[in-house]
């Protein structure tokens, strides 16, 4: 018994020792970084509800964060920048709304996003059954940590991280049947539909096609203590918050897929692009429908399919939301390591290694924020095609399963 107090009191005290490294770290670089309104104005908004007692949503509070940001009341044309999360959602900031050195809240926020980042570099793998390298593992979480895509949510204290985190454990409960957990995680897992819609609604079909009616019970029961204690603390919240999301919606933040194609195509921009999103909607519902009765692998390709598809769906995206890509990443990695055992020793490093390296891309390349934001998921949607045959379906011939049982 002693002995199992010493291990985790000496845990313990490895763990604080490490997080309060963490936050020093990010405490120091935090006034060299861009302001990080997605982490600015939820925070104002905690403040707003523990320090001043006034309601987050109103457009008072929404003033004050823009003059935070732009020096001035949002005008025609700037972005209004309203908070456009739940109460209950918003309950998480409290904790740094309650500390009024902004650096100091957000280095704080920082440290528990990048242990929130780790975790969705390990479910992604655990979750893919991706069993590599001790080496291509380091490189896989260089490139999630490093990378534009991983170190630009960071940046802009995105809260997206732990949105990403929520899938993949929503993910991880539908597989092992944790039903009660499942109900609770579903609340709280689709806090942005600009990535994370397909797949709550992948989840949603997959839970009806599998009669798990009890999820859904809790689910209902979870957010009506949710939504009910908000209505107890802040009783005119949901007005101004729906009002928010419009006005945020108007605002237009990101990119269109319409508006990449424009650079090359002008005149018939909005119309290729419509022509793709339907055309990419009929291969996701066919996708949906053959996944129905099939196994937890196929399911995993369709849902890191819905993700790799949604940034073309001609809406609104920013890279921001994009930690959640790491999933598709290491499945397609992990299909790739299984087919070219050898090949895949110097490619995996080679693809991780560039994607390391995409900031050459944001600093140099004329547009680059824009390319960046659907270079990533072209290439995991071409990706998961080319290797799909070999992951849900059987070997075709008896060379390929000599190939996959003597790789």
């Amino acid at each position: 018994m002693k002995e199992k107090i010493l291990a985790y009191t000496t845990i313990l005290l490895i763990f604080s020792l490490f997080f309060g490294i963490l936050l020093w770290v990010n405490f120091t670089i935090v006034p060299h970084l861009p302001d990080g309104e997605s982490f600015l104005v939820p925070w104002i908004g905690a403040r707003s509800f523990l320090v001043e007692q006034t309601n987050p949503y109103t457009l008072d509070a929404a003033r004050e964060t823009q003059i935070a940001i732009y020096g001035h009341p949002a005008g025609d044309g700037e972005y209004p920048y309203r908070l456009d999360i739940p109460f209950y959602i918003l309950s998480f900031y409290f904790p740094f709304g309650l500390i009024e050195n902004y650096d100091l809240a957000r280095a704080l926020w920082m440290s528990f996003a990048e242990i929130a980042l780790f975790v969705v570099g390990f479910l992604s793998i655990y979750l893919s059954e991706w069993k590599t390298s001790r080496t291509n593992k380091i490189i896989y979480f260089l490139a999630l940590f490093i990378s534009f895509y991983g170190l630009y949510p960071l940046i802009e204290g995105s809260g997206a991280i732990f949105s990403a985190l929520t899938l993949l454990l929503i993910l991880v409960a539908t597989r092992n049947g944790w039903d009660s957990f499942l109900g609770l995680l579903l609340a709280f897992g689709v806090l942005r539909w600009q990535i994370g819609g397909l797949l709550f609604l992948l989840v949603i079909f997959w839970l009806v096609k599998s009669r798990k009616w009890r999820v859904f019970g809790i689910l209902t029961m979870s957010l009506t203590a949710l939504i009910g204690t908000s209505f107890v603390l802040v009783p005119k919240w949901f007005t101004p918050f729906a009002s928010s999301i419009v006005a945020n919606a108007r605002g237009a933040q990101g990119f269109l897929f319409s508006e990449i194609i424009q650079i090359w195509n002008p005149a018939n921009s909005i119309l290729i692009a419509n022509i793709i999103k339907w055309i990419l909607l009929l291969i996701l519902f066919l996708e949906w429908r053959a996944a129905r009765d099939r196994d937890f692998q196929q399911f995993f390709w369709v849902a890191s399919l819905s993700l790799a598809i949604t940034p073309f769906l001609n809406i609104h995206i920013t890279p921001i939301f994009y930690s959640i890509l790491f999933f598709p990443l290491a499945l397609v990695f992990k299909i790739a390591e299984d087919r070219w055992s050898r090949q895949a020793k110097w490619g995996i490093p080679l693809v991780a290694i560039s994607i390391l390296f995409s900031w050459g891309l944001f600093n140099r390349a004329s547009h680059g924020l824009q390319l960046l934001t659907f270079l990533l998921p072209l290439l995991l949607f071409i990706a998961l095609y080319w290797l799909r045959w070999w992951y849900i379906s059987p070997p075709r011939t008896w060379v390929d399963e000599i190939s996959r049982n003597y790789k």
